[in-house]
């Protein structure tokens, strides 16, 4: 049986070319938006390669914090073994670090002390959003673009039917293989989020 699934939050936001994401990157409020969308999903973005990306206060729950002792320049990371090679760094005495058994080493320093074992750095991980599954065969949820309805359809094929559709350029709808087809499009409940209103 073959599945869609719906976008999340961090799907939205994070993807090139979506409404969130132009907001935070292609908006000449954009730093402003990016901290107003903190305040209220939490998290946090960083730069790569020129554009802002958010990451959820659960992946920064499962990450690590270091900053560098000249340069105060915070660093996130999520592999502490990946990142001890690239900056030769030993995992156990990152670990202390974090633990507050070591206030520097080589450099760098702990920006919050957090409870990880010796040698490595595991924690408690914190369980990341999933993405809901859609069983094709049950049907789809469409948006009717000139009206703007939410059309729940529980059989693809017998919507086909009823409509004098094509049930193969339905089937490409429902499984995001094609942007609209005869005014329909596939429904995303993240499609008209809007950053909230500054506070006065």
């Amino acid at each position: 049986m073959k599945y869609y699934e719906q976008k999340t939050l961090e799907d939205a936001v994070n993807t090139k070319g979506t409404k969130l994401w132009m907001q935070m990157n292609d908006n000449s409020k954009a730093k402003k938006m990016r901290a107003m969308f903190i305040q209220k999903h939490g998290g946090f973005f960083l730069e790569k390669d020129g554009y802002w990306f958010w990451n959820s206060p659960v992946k920064e729950k499962n990450g690590y914090w270091l900053k560098k002792v000249d340069t105060e320049e915070k660093v996130f990371f999520e592999n502490m073994t990946e990142f001890g090679k690239l900056h030769g760094l030993s995992a156990v005495k990152i670990c202390e670090l974090l633990n507050g058994k070591r206030k520097t080493y080589k450099g760098w320093t702990a920006v919050e002390l957090r409870s990880v074992k010796d040698g490595t750095g595991s924690h408690e991980k914190a369980k990341e959003e999933k993405r809901n599954k859609i069983p094709i065969k049950m049907g789809a949820v469409f948006v009717d673009i000139k009206s703007g309805q939410i059309l729940n359809i529980p059989s693809i094929s017998d919507f086909a039917k009823e409509n004098n559709l094509d049930y193969a350029n339905l089937r490409k709808l429902a499984v995001g293989k094609a942007k609209s087809y005869k005014n329909l499009k596939l429904y995303n409940p993240l499609e008209n989020y809007k950053v909230p209103p500054e506070p006065k």
